[in-house]
């Protein structure tokens, strides 16, 4: 409840509401997940979530601290918002339609960038717990299939193995379409799992993460095959320390842009600067991807709570690359890495 009482506090108007319809903001508020839903929480703490026939009598039974009432239209919405004195909602202009604004237009509209993003950011002791337990699974299941990782298995079957096995641990299935990268695919930092056969020599790079009660994991390990290139192999241990710079970096207070620039100084020393094409980390929960954002513009500051991702990378074309990724807890003083496969 303190959750939706500090989103209140921010409206601050009595006669203003924050107003979404985007699926994963809502199911922040509500911790109800539905494909159709409207939630509405105005400055003097009133709290309504609307969701049609489908979803309405779980949501009556499941949503806490909300007025769930049943979706009629709009119509029927703007009356009601009309009639509980509300003049001006407050939308996410990342995160609603322009033909939904349009439909608002009894009201006036304020748009703010990354409204609940402040909230998200700091994850709670639930949230935490949450996102600590789909790291587990996610762990477990890629060990659970770690022996088909060898030549003459497609990246397509290994993704399909590890998908059945996010299941059977408890998952909920994907966060993001796995990546499973091998010999010169690898030197994509996105590239989609294709029909290609794991060969020996291979570097293998699997990006995973799958979703537990809502939450997401985001992991990446790079994989050896037999008797790899030397210089791969350097490039391997060199990622692997530059994720160690980048986690001693971690805490409470220090800005973002620091944490990514520590770590490509490192890798500019060791020659491969060039090399290292994407932002260092982003934060993780409901979505793949949240605030804060490790990155080169980035201007944020890191919070007690935050949980976020470190990931160097070093991509050469026609060689291959390499990607290490763990998700970390950020406190005053330190990170934890919420990881435990070995790296």
């Amino acid at each position: 409840m303190e959750k939706l009482l500090s989103v209140a506090r921010k409206v601050d108007d009595r006669k203003k509401a924050f107003f979404s319809v985007d699926g994963a903001e809502n199911f922040y508020l509500t911790s109800f997940r539905s494909t159709f839903g409207i939630a509405v929480v105005t400055g003097d703490g009133r709290f309504y979530f609307f969701t049609d026939g489908r979803y309405i009598e779980r949501a009556e039974k499941e949503v806490k601290g909300f007025t769930v009432l049943k979706w009629e239209g709009w119509e029927k919405l703007i009356g009601f918002l009309k009639s509980e004195g509300i003049e001006t909602l407050i939308v996410d202009p990342n995160r609603v339609k322009l033909s939904t604004v349009k439909k608002l237009s009894h009201f006036s509209i304020d748009e703010e960038e990354g409204f609940l993003s402040e909230f998200r950011a700091v994850k709670s002791e639930e949230e935490l717990s949450l996102i600590t337990r789909t790291v587990q699974i996610a762990e477990l299941s890629l060990k659970s299939v770690l022996h088909l990782l060898k030549p003459g298995t497609t990246e397509v079957e290994f993704r399909r193995e590890l998908l059945s096995a996010f299941f059977r641990f408890g998952g909920e299935g994907e966060a993001f379409p796995t990546i499973v990268a091998s010999g010169p695919n690898s030197s994509v930092p996105h590239w989609e799992t294709g029909r290609r056969e794991i060969r020996e020599g291979d570097v293998v790079i699997v990006d995973f993460g799958t979703v537990y009660r809502g939450y997401v994991s985001d992991i990446t390990r790079t994989f050896l095959v037999g008797n790899v290139p030397s210089q791969l192999r350097e490039i391997y241990d060199a990622v692997r320390e530059a994720q160690e710079v980048g986690i001693r970096e971690l805490r409470s207070g220090k800005s973002c842009r620091s944490v990514d620039r520590a770590v490509r100084e490192f890798l500019k020393r060791k020659g491969l600067g060039d090399y290292f094409v994407h932002s260092l980390g982003h934060g993780i929960g409901v979505e793949v991807h949240e605030a804060p954002t490790l990155s080169p513009k980035s201007e944020e500051v890191l919070r007690r709570g935050n949980v976020v991702t470190v990931e160097p990378g070093v991509y050469v074309p026609g060689l291959g690359g390499v990607r290490i990724e763990d998700d970390c807890f950020v406190t005053e003083e330190r990170a934890f890495t919420l990881v435990s496969l070995e790296r």
